[in-house]
């Protein structure tokens, strides 16, 4: 029995694969997918600026262990599917979890140690399927991407801070729901991966003077702070799959990415209450797909940095036919409103533009412990937050993509 709609999907998928590898030369596009609306705002970066994003670990998996230093529980999800690239037919869906737990204030360790899951998805649409001949629909499939990724990571803050983490995923990709004419495979594939990755934060002012401060205003004292961190992950290391012919698999697209972040700003002190009035954040990342492809179909995997050029792709922010880089501006004022942009070029991308909005309860809740001296308020103020995410992908483009995203955050909890 020939399933004739299983053209049309292929064909679908790859023209998602063209938006994201530009090339063709991987299977399973989506694991390159951009899954979280913090990151994807700031042009698809995450790699080297230490984020407490629910989803951080995706792009680098020793986010973990920063995220672990603050946060005991993190968790995101989209409160509706995503119209994925401007499209009615494909969506995406979501969530991640994070937990974590610094010894440094139970044990005077300065180690943190965090778990985190996710579980992506790009819903294609449903088909109908046909008989070998007959174009008369005899029933109907869903073609799905997704995957489920455990990650453990761990961070040491003893001057400089430096994490470590890796991730394994179990991907399932959806073709078809059953074999295609005399062909062996059933347009479904299996797999799966490791990424791992390496974050490093050197705090230069904290270097300095630990204890470097200054009055703002009379009894209200301003702490700031500087911070450069470097970074680096590889991920989808596995083997290549197969929907279809078990002779043309096709490898995982294993990518490796690398760069740095700067973030400056104030924090103040009012009475018992800390609050970081301002923190600017600037990050570079250039990536590239370990896959090296011959005439003759065959290929190879690339070691190293693969063709990522420091100087080119990092340092002046210039993709090209091989590495992609990117670029984003991080404006958080008042723990309240977070203001995000990028952009990223190369491998047959022109600059495309990102952009996005974040509210958060925390600024809020401050203020309002220091006014109402209320126990409760404190206790929520102290260990709650509550945030809200609105990105576009793809700004003022034809493929210009929506995504929201709300999220929990729990910290400050001591359970030893």
């Amino acid at each position: 029995m020939k399933n004739c709609i299983l053209s049309f999907v292929l064909i679908l998928i790859f023209g998602l694969q063209s938006v994201s590898l530009s090339q063709g030369e991987a299977a399973i596009p989506f694991l390159v997918f951009p899954a979280s609306p913090i990151q994807t705002a700031m042009g698809s970066t995450g790699t080297s600026l230490p984020t407490d994003d629910p989803y951080g670990f995706l792009l680098n998996p020793a986010q973990l262990g920063y995220t672990s230093q603050s946060n005991n529980l993190s968790f995101i999800f989209y409160p509706s599917s995503v119209d994925w690239l401007g499209s009615p037919t494909l969506s995406i869906n979501g969530i991640a979890l994070n937990l974590g737990y610094n010894f440094k204030n139970t044990f005077g360790i300065p180690i943190s140690v965090g778990i985190g899951f996710a579980n992506p998805e790009i819903n294609y649409g449903e088909f109908m399927r046909t008989g070998e001949g007959d174009p008369t629909p005899i029933g109907t499939f869903e073609a799905k991407d997704y995957y489920y990724a455990y990650s453990l990571g761990a961070g040491i803050d003893y001057y400089v801070q430096l994490y470590a983490g890796i991730t394994y995923k179990s991907i399932t990709s959806i073709l078809s729901d059953q074999p295609v004419g005399e062909e062996q495979g059933s347009g479904k594939a299996e797999a799966s991966a490791i990424d791992y990755g390496f974050l490093l934060n050197v705090p230069i002012i904290r270097l300095i003077d630990e204890n470097l401060s200054f009055d703002l205003t009379q009894n209200i004292p301003a702490m700031p702070f500087l911070n450069l961190s470097f970074g680096y992950s590889k991920s989808n290391i596995g083997d290549e799959v197969s929907y279809i012919d078990f002779a043309q698999a096709d490898p995982l697209p294993r990518m490796v990415r690398l760069g740095y972040g700067i973030s400056t700003g104030m924090d103040l002190q009012f009475e018992k209450t800390e609050i970081n009035v301002l923190d600017i954040s600037f990050t570079v990342d250039a990536e590239d797909i370990l896959i090296d492809r011959e005439t003759s179909g065959s290929f190879d995997y690339q070691s190293g940095l693969g063709d990522i050029d420091f100087g080119k792709n990092v340092i002046q922010i210039k993709g090209d036919d091989k590495v992609v880089s990117h670029a984003g501006l991080q404006i958080s004022l008042l723990e309240t409103l977070v203001i995000r942009n990028g952009h990223f070029s190369g491998r047959g991308f022109d600059e495309r533009k990102t952009n996005g909005l974040e509210i958060r309860a925390k600024g809020l809740l401050k203020l309002l412990d220091k006014f109402s001296g209320d126990p409760t308020v404190k206790f929520i103020s102290d260990h709650f937050d509550l945030r809200y995410y609105n990105t576009t992908y793809f700004a003022d483009h034809f493929l210009e993509t929506n995504i929201t995203g709300l999220a929990l955050v729990m910290n400050g909890f001591e359970f030893f």
